[in-house]
């Protein structure tokens, strides 16, 4: 899919989705190279902002929240800004969100679009998208502090799993977000002189926000991994007690089927002949278990 806004007589926004050959001709004709095609298209590619010196064009790869995603928790998107200073956003079917979320900023932040610039639109849709970031963190918490009261409960496996998908879907965005970082500075570098002061203070504004991002990724990673890491080791502690309780059962159990085949075997063994011997084998059965349980708690088998 290629389409084209007019957001005003100097900016064109080409919303570009999956394109097909014909468009991606149709792109190069515009002066975006097929490297920069590729890159913006790349499902693995890492945030990062490319600049080709010939074309003069900007492509920042930026990293956004995918829900419905089934590779990862966040995907890659292409936003390229040309030499004329129109906007691209270069997208996969799990990425159309960008889209969204550049209608919805431009719809609030800018009524009047007769001055919007590109850059103006990259800074607008980064701020929105690390704004999404921090509430996917919030809701991350939230689900975190319900697992960890049913654990507080009752440990189950399956809470504990779902700890370990909430710590491997922060260790993604807290990756993401750096990388973005570094996608927005390097881009604010480039640009120099061309941003006016009131875009550089934008740029300020949203390195700020990724910042707060990161360090509430950071924490809630954090907090994740050690209650996932607490309790997987109660968990190991309680199975190694049963494990244990197991092994004790086993043994003491061996000492009756030890006793009892002694004398059912034909050979002599004292007070066989007495009519009352079979009682003699459970007291010999008893007092070895004695025995036993005497030597695992002097062993502190049960202490431990």
């Amino acid at each position: 899919m290629l389409k084209t806004h007019q957001i005003n007589t100097k900016l064109i926004w080409y919303e570009v989705q999956d394109p097909s050959q014909a468009e991606q001709d149709q792109l190069i004709k515009l002066g975006v190279t097929r490297e920069m095609l590729f890159y913006a298209l790349d499902q693995n590619e890492s945030a990062r902002t490319e600049i080709d010196p010939v074309s003069g064009n900007s492509l920042i790869v930026f990293d956004i929240i995918t829900p419905n995603s089934r590779l990862a928790a966040t995907e890659p998107v292409g936003m390229l800004i040309d030499k004329k200073g129109n906007f691209y956003t270069i997208a996969r079917s799990t990425t159309t969100r960008i889209s969204e979320k550049l209608f919805a900023t431009a719809r609030e932040n800018y009524p009047d679009k007769s001055h919007l610039t590109a850059i103006d639109i990259f800074l607008n849709t980064s701020s929105v998208l690390i704004a999404e970031y921090i509430s996917t963190i919030t809701t991350v918490n939230r689900r975190r502090n319900v697992i960890q009261s049913n654990l507080r409960q009752k440990i189950q496996s399956g809470a504990i799993s779902s700890l370990m998908e909430l710590e491997t879907q922060m260790i993604y965005m807290l990756d993401s977000l750096r990388t973005d970082r570094t996608a927005i500075s390097r881009l604010q570098a480039y640009l120099g002189d061309q941003v006016d002061d009131r875009q550089k203070e934008y740029f300020a504004d949203v390195l700020v926000e990724n910042t707060q991002a990161v360090d509430m990724a950071n924490q809630a990673a954090e907090v994740i991994g050690a209650i996932s890491g607490a309790y997987t080791n109660l968990n190991n502690q309680r199975l190694d007690k049963s494990l244990r309780i197991l092994t004790m059962l086993q043994a003491l159990m061996a000492v009756p089927t030890i006793v009892t085949g002694f004398y059912g075997m034909n050979m002599k063994l004292p007070f066989t002949n007495m009519p009352y011997s079979w009682l003699l084998t459970f007291a010999i059965t008893g007092l070895l278990i004695i025995v036993e349980i005497y030597i695992l708690i002097k062993a502190h088998f049960f202490d431990r």
